[in-house]
C-alpha cells in the first residue's frame, strides 16, 4: 500500500515541466546571441519563466522567442533584466557570442560511420622468387570496425606476377594472378582523422595461370594451384570527408603453390614459393 501511494504521488505535468526546462536552457545556451548570458529557467506548467540578465532588449526579445519556439512552452514569463553589465553564463567567453565559423571539414568527419567500408586499390607487388616478376596489379579494399585497440581484420592481398621459364631460362611465358580471400585480427591506434593499424590475417587463394602465345615449349609451365595463404601487414588510413578514407597498407602474402611444368616433354608437377611484398595505395567508402 505504501508503494502505490508513493507511485500516485508523482505528477506527470512535474516531469514534463522538467523536461521542457532542460530543453529551454539547451535552447539559449547554444545561441550565439544569448548563450553567454546567465539566464535561468523554470517552467510551471508550461509557462516558462525566464530570470536574468541581458546586455540589450534585443536579447531579451531572443531568449522569449527562442523559449517560445520549444515544445511543450504555452507561454513565457519574462523576468530579465537589461543592463551594459549583464552577466556572463560561468564557463563561457564573452568572445563566444558570435557563432564559430563553420568548417565543413569538421562537420564531415563528425559522428562518422565506421563499421564496415568496401572500395578498391592499387597494388605493386614484389616477388621473392626468382622466376618470379613484379607487376601492378588492383584488389578489393576491405575495413571492418573502425575502434581503437584489437579487432578483426579482412585481407585481400590479390596480386600478379611474370612467370619466367622454369628451365633457366629469362623467357616471360606465363602470367600469374594470386587472389586469397584471409580474415584474422588487427591492432589500431586511432587519432582525430587517421589510423594505424598492425594486422595479421590467414586464408585460402584462388589461382591462375595465364600462357603467353609465343615461347619454347621446354620449362612452360601450364598450370597452377590453389593455395593457403597468411599475410602480416600495416596499413594507414586517412578520413578525407565522412565517408571516404585514403588507404596506403604494406604486406607480406606467403604461400606456396604447385605448378605443373612442361620438362622434356613431359607434365611434371613442382612447388613453388610465392612469397611477395605488396605496396596498395586505395580509397575506400564507409558503408555503416
Amino acid at each position: 500500500m505504501w508503494l502505490s501511494n508513493c507511485a500516485t504521488a508523482i505528477d506527470p505535468m512535474v516531469i514534463a515541466d522538467a523536461q521542457t526546462a532542460a530543453r529551454v536552457k539547451t535552447a539559449l545556451v547554444n545561441d550565439p546571441a544569448v548563450g553567454v548570458r546567465s539566464i535561468q529557467v523554470r517552467v510551471v506548467r508550461g509557462t516558462a519563466e525566464l530570470v536574468g540578465q541581458v546586455a540589450t532588449a534585443e536579447e531579451a526579445r531572443r531568449a522569449e522567442a527562442l523559449a517560445r519556439g520549444v515544445a511543450g512552452v504555452t507561454a513565457v514569463d519574462s523576468r530579465l533584466q537589461i543592463g551594459a553589465d549583464a552577466l556572463v553564463e560561468p564557463g563561457l567567453l564573452p568572445e563566444t557570442r558570435h557563432a564559430p565559423e563553420f568548417d565543413p571539414d569538421l562537420a564531415e568527419t563528425t559522428e562518422r560511420p565506421g563499421f564496415l567500408a568496401v572500395g578498391g586499390s592499387f597494388g605493386w607487388s614484389v616477388p621473392h622468387a626468382t622466376n618470379l616478376r613484379d607487376r601492378l596489379s588492383i584488389s578489393p579494399l576491405v575495413k571492418v570496425g573502425g575502434g581503437a585497440g584489437l579487432g578483426p581484420a579482412v585481407g585481400f592481398d590479390w596480386y600478379q606476377a611474370e612467370l619466367q621459364s622454369m628451365a633457366g631460362r629469362p623467357d616471360v611465358l606465363a602470367r600469374i594472378k594470386v587472389k586469397p580471400v584471409m580474415v584474422g585480427a588487427t591492432y589500431t591506434i586511432v587519432t582525430d582523422r587517421a589510423s594505424l593499424s598492425a594486422s595479421l590475417v590467414g586464408g585460402y587463394a584462388w589461382n591462375s595461370l595465364t600462357v603467353t602465345e609465343t615461347g619454347p615449349a621446354e620449362g612452360l609451365p601450364v598450370e597452377v594451384s590453389n593455395s593457403l595463404a597468411w599475410r602480416p601487414g600495416a596499413s594507414f588510413w586517412y578520413d578525407l570527408t565522412r565517408r571516404t578514407a585514403l588507404n596506403l597498407s604494406v604486406g607480406r602474402v606467403m604461400t606456396r603453390f604447385r605448378l605443373t611444368v612442361v620438362e622434356e616433354g613431359h607434365l611434371v608437377p613442382r612447388r613453388t614459393r610465392g612469397d611477395t611484398t605488396i605496396f596498395h595505395a586505395g580509397l575506400a567508402y564507409r558503408v555503416f
